[in-house]
């Protein structure tokens, strides 16, 4: 077909065929075709052969595309060929390369392949990475993330959670580490990133006080939140390690948790005073979980549970609570077993803490399991909350 001179204003008055397609070439770009449906969709490509072969080369839609732009890339592919590349076959490798290693894919191949079998958590992690990284880089290959992205991004975080944003580097920098092993990116872009905020560590124990008035606020509470507060209170355990306990798990008066569940790594066997096992055996049998409100998967909403709490707590108090964690109750219950007079390889061995690869003398010498030191550890610190919450305590301090 003979090729037309087309102007801008031309291109905007073409109308559709009653049927089929039609094309307009242009001639002034040796190739470029006006391709118009008819529904009124006008598309603009690039025709040439490559070693015989004919190939058509998509440059966009009109308008989003104007005819100046779609001239000036089918001249930048016309350059291209003459150097001997092929446009199309560039372009599919580049699609091909965003689908298998476009950021977003590779943070679901992370977390199914890595996430899900090494971390207890990784439902955390799929979380910050969808909701901090993946509306900033989106399909992004991951080979062109530079560090400057990563520097821009965390700051941006940190602007209102700095926490958050050091959460957002961790994952980041195991994901990118991960990619280097599978030989997807050759280098991290995290490397020589600092977190955006030094972490303190925390110190807050709650006072006999407070823990007087957090029994009784998880009485007045109830359910199994309730209840599952006041288990982690008696056993020091982990929030996530009590949430997902399993029936099949209990063991007499422990507690056998496997590896996949335990922050180092390793099977775990907790000891459970009588006061936690009547919890647990107060709980009814919904499913495989012992805390569980429908049977299915474990307590989840600890976020409002927690608001509750501090609320009735507050109540007792006669004022608000000072701010404290869950997690807290691990450090308060390591605090009151060491104020009862138990050693520091007791209260390790109730909290499930390994010793450091430095202390020779544990991890090489010393291979006491300390269990019965353990069990006897929290049934002490059973009876203590007991004798602080039914107010004898204070009566004992009276007769002083």
């Amino acid at each position: 077909m003979p090729a037309t001179r087309l102007t801008a204003v031309a291109v905007e008055k073409l109308l559709p065929p009653e049927t089929g397609r039609r094309e307009v070439y242009d001639a002034e770009v040796p190739g470029l075709t006006l391709r118009i449906s008819a529904s009124g969709v006008k598309s603009w490509s690039l025709t040439y052969r490559v070693r015989g072969r004919l190939r058509r080369l998509t440059l966009g839609c009109y308008p989003g595309v104007s005819l100046k732009l779609a001239r000036d890339r089918a001249r930048e592919a016309r350059g291209a060929i003459q150097r001997g590349e092929d446009p199309v076959e560039e372009k599919k490798a580049k699609e091909r390369e965003l689908r298998l290693h476009g950021f977003k894919s590779c943070v679901g191949e992370f977390i199914e392949k890595y996430a899900k079998a090494r971390q207890r958590t990784w439902d955390d992690t799929e979380r910050i990475l969808e909701r901090l990284a993946i509306p900033a880089w989106g399909d992004r290959p991951v080979k062109e993330i530079r560090r400057r992205d990563v520097v821009d991004l965390l700051d941006e975080v940190a602007r209102e959670t700095p926490y958050q944003a050091n959460h957002l580097r961790a994952h980041l920098s195991r994901m990118f580490n991960w990619l280097i092993e599978r030989e997807v990116v050759e280098t991290s872009p995290l490397v020589g990133v600092s977190p955006r905020i030094k972490p303190r560590p925390r110190d807050r124990v709650l006072t006999d006080a407070e823990l007087v008035a957090l029994w009784k606020a998880t009485q007045k509470l109830g359910g199994v939140f309730g209840a599952a507060v006041r288990f982690l209170l008696l056993t020091g355990m982990r929030r996530d390690e009590a949430s997902c306990l399993r029936w099949d798990e209990l063991d007499g008066d422990w507690a056998a948790m496997p590896g996949s569940r335990i922050k180092n790594g390793r099977d775990f066997r907790a000891p459970l005073s009588a006061t936690a096992k009547a919890i647990v055996n107060a709980q009814p049998r919904l499913g495989e979980y012992v805390f569980t409100t429908n049977g299915k998967r474990p307590i989840s909403g600890w976020g409002k549970a927690k608001e509750r709490v501090d609320n009735l707590m507050s109540d007792e108090l006669h004022e608000p609570v000072p701010p404290w964690r869950i997690h807290d109750l691990r450090r308060t219950v390591a605090s009151g077993l060491a104020r009862l007079g138990y050693r520091t390889e007791v209260i390790k061995r109730v909290l499930g803490h390994v010793a450091k690869a430095t202390d020779v003398t544990s991890v090489v010498y010393n291979w006491h399991n300390y269990d019965a030191e353990a069990m006897e550890a929290v049934q002490k610190w059973a009876a203590h909350l007991a004798r602080i919450t039914s107010g004898l305590q204070a009566l004992e301090l009276a007769a002083d």
